[in-house]
């Protein structure tokens, strides 16, 4: 009698336990694309970003730039060189790449050089920005939390 109720208890908890990941997995699919769209603050810089619709597509902003990064002294433009980093679009003609990504180019105002990249949704308060060298070999990406 005890192991037929440890086999039930068992098959029990299984079903509660795949129910739990089955809600986990309905509210992590939830985290779409869209999520990306709002304001994000950079966890490493304390930038402040602004992702918004555009073009069919998603494009990235710098609102408020980090501490040493005021301005965009790396670009190879000698118009641009110099410019304010604030309202500069680091990600344009991102389009939907996945149910919770976005893929676009980016403009990497450290080196002035634009690479292909990703905006990735890892919960509706957080995303992960990554960019791609040498057909993806070689990455770097950094978080970002909704600011509030």
């Amino acid at each position: 009698m005890w192991g037929v109720w440890m086999k039930r208890s068992n098959t029990i908890g299984g079903i509660g336990i795949a129910l739990a990941f089955a809600i986990a997995g309905t509210s992590a699919a939830y985290a779409a694309a869209e999520d990306a769209i709002g304001t994000w603050r950079d966890t490493e810089t304390a930038g402040i970003l602004s992702v918004y619709s555009c073009t069919g597509g998603i494009c990235v902003k710098v609102v408020t730039p980090s501490k040493g990064r005021e301005a965009d002294t790396k670009n190879p433009d000698p118009a641009l060189k110099g410019r304010p980093m604030a309202g500069v679009e680091i990600m344009t003609g991102a389009a939907k790449d996945g149910a919770d990504r976005w893929k676009g180019n980016l403009y990497n105002s450290e080196d002035g050089k634009t690479y292909s990249g990703w905006l990735i949704v890892q919960s509706k308060d957080e995303v992960k920005l990554e960019g791609c060298i040498l057909g993806g070999l070689i990455c770097k990406s950094t978080l970002w939390t909704r600011a509030q």
